[in-house]
C-alpha cells in the first residue's frame, strides 16, 4: 500500500478522536503535502515575506488548524471543518489531498494567498521582488522551454537547443548581466539563461535582484500605486465578484462542483436537473461562458478562449482567481 493510501485512515481516526494515536501522523502527513505544494511560491507567499524552514512548518501547522477546526462555507465543506467533511463524504486520498493542498483553491493555496495580500501590502521591497518574480514567469513562458524535475519541484527552464552552449557559472553570469545594465527583464532573463544554463524561476529571480535597482522605501506607496498592471487587477477583481453575485444560486453550485473536480456522472446522480451527461455541459458552457467573457474583457484578452471545451472555461476562472488578490477567491466562493 502507498504511503499516501493512509491519509483517510488518518482522518477518520482524527475526526472520531482529535487527540487520539492518528493526531500527530496526520499533522506530520499535511506537513508533507505542504512542503510539497509550497516549493514553487517565492518568498512573498510567506510569513514575514522569507521563504525559511520556519516559515514552511508554521504555513503547515495553520493549514492542519484550518484542517481540524475551522468551518468553510463553500464546496465541498458546506458548513463543515475539512477534516469532517473529508470523513462524512468518505472521499479517497486524492481527493483529500486536492481539496486540502493542491487544487488553486485548497486550503493551504488559500492562506499562501493571504500571507501574499498581507505581506505585499506593507512591504514596498517585497512587492517589488513579487513583481520581478511574475515578470521572469512571463519571460521564461515567452522565450523557453520547461523541464519537469521530480514531482513538486518547480520546473527548470532552458533556451531551445540550438547545438553545443558553454555554461558558465553564477558569478560569470552576474558579471555578464551587470555589463547589460541597462536593460529590461526578458534582454536579462535570456542572457542569463545563454551564460548560466537551465535553472528554475525562483533561482532566475534571486540573481536579478542583486542587479536591477530596488523601489525607495521612502516613498512605498508611489512604487505601489504606479505599477503598471494594478488597474487592470482592480477591474477584473470587481469584474469576478460582480459576475458571482449575477449568477443563480444553483449555477453557482453547478460551478463550484465543476472546479472542484466532481464528475459529470456525479453530477447526473445528485442534480435533478440533469437526466445526462449533455445537460450538465450545456448548463456549464451556459453559465461558465458569460462569466469568462467578463472577466476575459477585462483582462483583455481573446474572446476566442470562451470558446473553450466547459471544463476548460472553469479553469481559466480559476486562473484569474489565482491571479488577484486572495479576497476575491474568499468572497467568490463563499469561504469562510
Amino acid at each position: 500500500m502507498a504511503s499516501d493510501d493512509r491519509l483517510p485512515a488518518l482522518v477518520h481516526g482524527f475526526v472520531r478522536d482529535p487527540r487520539g494515536p492518528e493526531a500527530m501522523p496526520l499533522h506530520q502527513e499535511v506537513s508533507r503535502h505542504v512542503h510539497a505544494v509550497s516549493r514553487p511560491y517565492p518568498d512573498a507567499y510567506f510569513a514575514l515575506g522569507r521563504k525559511s524552514e520556519d516559515a514552511v512548518e508554521d504555513l503547515g501547522n495553520r493549514v492542519f488548524t484550518v484542517c481540524a477546526a475551522v468551518e468553510k462555507g463553500r464546496f465541498p465543506f458546506t458548513g463543515r471543518t475539512p477534516f469532517r467533511a473529508f470523513s462524512e463524504e468518505q472521499m479517497e486520498g486524492r481527493a483529500m489531498r486536492y481539496h486540502a493542498f493542491y487544487a488553486k483553491i485548497s486550503i493551504a493555496r488559500e492562506i499562501l494567498r493571504d500571507d501574499y495580500a498581507r505581506n505585499i501590502t506593507r512591504d514596498p521591497i517585497l512587492r517589488w521582488r513579487a513583481e520581478l518574480y511574475r515578470q521572469v514567469g512571463e519571460a521564461l513562458r515567452s522565450c523557453a522551454e520547461s523541464h519537469a524535475v521530480d514531482r513538486g519541484r518547480p520546473p527548470r527552464w532552458s533556451l531551445p537547443a540550438s547545438g553545443p552552449r558553454l555554461v558558465r557559472g553564477p558569478e560569470y553570469v552576474v558579471v555578464q548581466l551587470q555589463r547589460a545594465m541597462p536593460a529590461d527583464i526578458p534582454t536579462l532573463v535570456r542572457l542569463a539563461l545563454e551564460h548560466g544554463g537551465a535553472t528554475t524561476q525562483s533561482r532566475l529571480s534571486t540573481m536579478l535582484e542583486g542587479i536591477l535597482p530596488p523601489p525607495s522605501v521612502d516613498e512605498p506607496e508611489a512604487g505601489f500605486e504606479a505599477a503598471p498592471d494594478m488597474p487592470t487587477r482592480m477591474t477584473v477583481r470587481a469584474s469576478v465578484l460582480a459576475a458571482w453575485e449575477e449568477l443563480e444560486d444553483e449555477d453557482r453550485v453547478l460551478l463550484l462542483a465543476v472546479a472542484g473536480g466532481v464528475s459529470y456522472d456525479e453530477l447526473v446522480e445528485r442534480d435533478e436537473r440533469f437526466r445526462h451527461k449533455v445537460a450538465v455541459t450545456r448548463a456549464v458552457k451556459r453559465c461558465g461562458t458569460a462569466f469568462v467573457q467578463r472577466v476575459l474583457a477585462d483582462l483583455g484578452l481573446p474572446a476566442a478562449v470562451a470558446a473553450a471545451p466547459p471544463r476548460t472555461l472553469i479553469e481559466s476562472v480559476l486562473e484569474v482567481l489565482d491571479e488577484v488578490q486572495p479576497e476575491t477567491t474568499t468572497h467568490a466562493f463563499g469561504g469562510a
